[in-house]
């Protein structure tokens, strides 16, 4: 006896059917769910970076992360036009039961969203000999046009949308379920709405998905060449906007979509999906601008926002301050006139580039005007000791601007490698490019040697005075 409970007629075990209406988008729900994936994995590498570098993390994740979400949920998403009316209405074929209900459509790049659902839930909805027949009214249906028109009618050479409404009169759905998807099968004179949103669709689906690669190259070339990044992310905006005067200039006709019933009539405007575009859009314009702007002007700001060494690549190298100090006042005014049609990095290494340029020139020619004085002078190995022991200086002398000859000058005590040892010879140099002489040996700059050459040129015009009065002296009158 047992067995037979919940059998009927001795059969399998049977259940009443209980249809449960669609509440969410199980496609788009997914993708949302994917995104907060994407940002709780970066939040777990937030607490890798210190100090303000973690709130540029923050800040370059979250705005790249809706850009992308505003473009997959507006490709995905059920409502680029959405309208809902509360309102009597009939219910069901063959009874002349009203219900009040709840009327909603939203309208997708691929599809229409038509939802009915009472106020309240449970309604009666006809009777027999004194008893009502009460049922849940709540009823959520999607009809396709993605993407083929097909031909007129409901065959099977018809649109997709139109095998979909055929099925649902079969299926015996709700009449004002059927009255929505009526208004998108009609294809004639200027009743033409189905193939006005299917047009529109499939050009804004296609425009969208297009900037979906343009959206992942920008956030490559984010951490290579950010003036590049900026533009792509600029490019994204503008497909994004583009998409959007697609839907919204595409109509077949004049006639605007207005489906009237007893108490309110539905006149779809733009929804969610439009609109989180639109915001992702204007976002992504306004980042990619911005990277542009102080790529150009602030190269070094936002080369840190981004956590990127615009130097990375190149050497320095050190002179002295003094050689930078005696450059021409010109280089200003070159590097002004040289701003324009490169980007902020390029130009700050052309212009240190001409500076380095400019100052080793005028070093090379100090030093050669040196080496002049000195051969004037006619300085022998006697006097350049003594003037080594009164003024207790190291000099070196550099032979290698003279013609034919291979001597390898000497370097300062405090160089190894052409590079400072300690913090104090440290502060005396700025980077710069190595000076290479004629004869391609480095040369290094000593304020000993200037010290000695001005002591020896004073010594040698006493011993010149000395040696003149002695002779006028010892001259017989």
């Amino acid at each position: 006896m047992v067995f037979d409970a919940w059998r009927s007629r001795g059969g399998p075990t049977q259940h009443p059917a209980m249809p449960t209406p669609v509440t969410s988008d199980v496609l788009e729900i997914g993708f949302i769910f994917a995104f907060c994936i994407l940002a709780f994995s970066f939040a777990l590498i937030i607490p890798g970076y210190k100090g303000i570098a973690r709130l540029y993390f923050v800040l370059r994740v979250v705005i790249s992360l809706f850009i992308g979400a505003s473009i997959f949920l507006g490709v995905l998403g059920q409502d680029w036009e959405s309208a809902e009316i509360e309102t009597k209405t009939a219910y069901k074929a063959f009874t002349n039961t009203e219900i009040h209900a709840k009327i909603g459509m939203k309208i997708g790049l691929g599809s229409v969203n038509v939802t009915l659902k009472g106020t309240p839930v449970y309604q009666v909805v006809g009777h027999s000999d004194s008893v009502n027949f009460t049922e849940r009214i709540d009823y959520n249906e999607r009809f396709h046009w993605a993407w083929r028109q097909g031909r007129i009618g409901f065959g099977p050479y018809a649109g997709r949308i139109n095998q979909e409404f055929r099925q649902a009169q079969y299926r015996g759905v709700p009449l004002p379920i059927q009255w929505i998807a009526e208004y998108f099968t009609l294809d004639g004179e200027l009743i033409r709405w189905g193939r006005s949103y299917r047009t529109a669709g499939w050009f804004t689906n296609e425009v969208l998905w297009t900037a979906v690669p343009v959206w992942l190259i920008a956030n490559i070339l984010s951490g290579v060449v950010l003036f590049y990044a900026g533009c792509m992310f600029m490019l994204t905006s503008a497909f994004m906007f583009v998409s959007l005067i697609i839907w919204s200039t595409i109509k077949w006709g004049s006639q605007p979509l207005t489906i009237p019933f007893e108490d309110a009539v539905l006149n779809p405007h733009y929804g969610a999906s439009f609109w989180l575009v639109l915001a992702g859009g204007i976002v992504s314009f306004l980042y990619g601008a911005i990277i542009v702007a102080m790529d150009w002007f602030l190269p070094q700001a936002i080369a840190d926002f981004f956590g990127n060494d615009v130097l990375q690549d190149s050497e320095q190298f050190y002179h002295k301050k003094e050689e930078q100090d005696e450059s021409p006042s010109g280089i200003q005014g070159r590097k002004s006139t040289d701003r324009k049609g490169i980007s902020g990095v390029q130009r700050r290494l052309a212009a240190t580039t001409k500076v380095d340029h400019i100052s080793r020139n005028w070093a090379s020619r100090r030093r050669k005007a040196r080496a002049t004085m000195r051969k004037d002078l006619h300085l022998d190995e006697d006097i350049q000791e003594e003037a080594r022991e009164d003024n207790g200086g190291i000099v070196y002398t550099n032979h290698a601007f003279e013609e034919g000859s291979s001597f390898d000058s000497k370097r300062a005590p405090h160089f190894e490698e052409g590079q400072p040892t300690t913090q104090n010879d440290l502060d005396d140099y700025e980077p710069a490019e190595d000076l290479r002489t004629p004869s391609s040996v480095i040369v290094y700059e000593n304020e000993g040697y200037e010290d000695a050459a001005e002591a020896l040129a004073g010594r040698v015009a006493k011993e010149s005075c000395a040696n003149a009065y002695e002779t006028f002296a010892t001259t017989p009158m």
